[in-house]
């Protein structure tokens, strides 16, 4: 699964590395160490006039049909079951996007604790995890909240070790085939579709401070030690 990211790349990077649409405005979001749900969080998608935009929207996925938020957000959509979920089925079709990330956190207990780990690419670059985003209007069409949820996969290779589920994330070369809207999607699109491989990621423990919404800064990568020593808590 993923509950938690980081997002610490300047709009510069993101830019780069996303093929965006020239001279739309772009969302200000400072650096992310611990990006939560119900936050808002940057999304590449492809808008109405069929180009890439960087938007801002809340993580936490409401169906278009839903007649109240509920108290508890969909952050995470299962790729086995997103064609055929209804919270899911529409969007996976017609509102895919890409989900900018520096890396996440999971956490697997040992001695008796839940230890974070903070997982990224073995050269520390941008990534995108797969996503869906959705528009929900209330029940009187009066309300507008767009949102979001990051598609996961059962963990298979060395991440198993770590967490039984890992975000999917987009290989540069298949962003424009992700973002792309299809109705019906294509036979096989996503059994077919190819992933960036767990061998490209390592993790290591940081800080528990990260478990804390409200801790928000670069001491959440510090190692466990380091924030034993000098807790703030």
């Amino acid at each position: 699964m993923c509950g938690r990211y980081v997002l610490t790349s300047p709009i510069e990077a993101i830019e780069q590395l996303f093929p965006l649409s020239d001279g739309d405005p772009r969302p200000a979001i400072p650096p992310r160490y611990n990006v939560a749900p119900r936050q808002p969080v940057l999304v590449v998608r492809q808008s109405d006039k069929g180009v890439n935009e960087l938007a801002a929207v809340e993580w936490g996925f409401v169906p278009e049909w839903k007649k109240e938020i509920g108290d508890k957000p969909l952050i995470n959509a299962r790729i086995e079951t997103v064609e055929a979920k209804p919270s899911f089925r529409s969007a996976i079709k017609r509102k895919r996007c890409l989900v900018p990330a520096s890396g996440w956190y999971e956490w697997r207990t040992e001695d008796g604790r839940k230890q974070p780990y903070f997982i990224e690419q073995h050269d520390a670059e941008l990534i995108a995890f797969a996503g869906i985003w959705s528009v929900w209007h209330g029940p009187g069409g009066d309300h507008w909240l767009e949102t979001m949820a990051i598609v996961t996969d059962a963990s298979t290779g060395p991440m198993k070790s770590l967490h039984h589920r890992r975000p999917l994330v987009v290989s540069p070369d298949k962003y424009e085939d992700w973002l792309k809207p299809h109705d019906p999607l294509p036979r096989g699109f996503i059994d077919s579709f190819e992933w960036v491989q767990e061998t490209r990621f390592q993790w290591r423990p940081v800080s528990p401070r990260v478990g804390n919404v409200r801790v928000d800064d670069p001491t959440c990568l510090n190692p466990p030690e380091t924030v034993r020593q000098h807790s703030l808590f």
